[in-house]
């Protein structure tokens, strides 16, 4: 499974791929921390009422796994419901 995560929008507009971490090149343990990570962060859900405003940040996760792409945007507003996602970007990021 190779997952990838991009951040885009800020007061500086920026589109940055942030991390890119192919789960086949882990051992077995870390590739099923990560894919619990996943599960667990809330990434995977709709963001039904994303939260507007033209300096927040949005993560666009992407997921591929045996020819299938299923990709989730969410919108980080700094709150406590967008933490689990700021989570997992940063946990990610120092597998990556």
């Amino acid at each position: 499974m190779q997952i990838t995560i991009r951040q885009r929008g800020g007061l500086a507009g920026i589109d940055l791929q942030v991390v890119r971490i192919d789960t086949d090149t882990l051992a077995a343990g870390a590739r099923q921390h990560v894919e619990q990570m996943i599960r667990s962060s809330g990434v995977l859900a709709d963001q039904l009422d994303r939260p507007i405003g033209a300096d927040l940040l949005e993560y666009e996760v992407t997921m591929e796994d045996q020819g299938r792409r299923q990709a989730w945007i969410w919108v980080d507003d700094g709150g406590p419901g967008a933490a689990p996602v700021r989570d997992l970007v940063a946990r990610l990021t120092d597998l990556a």
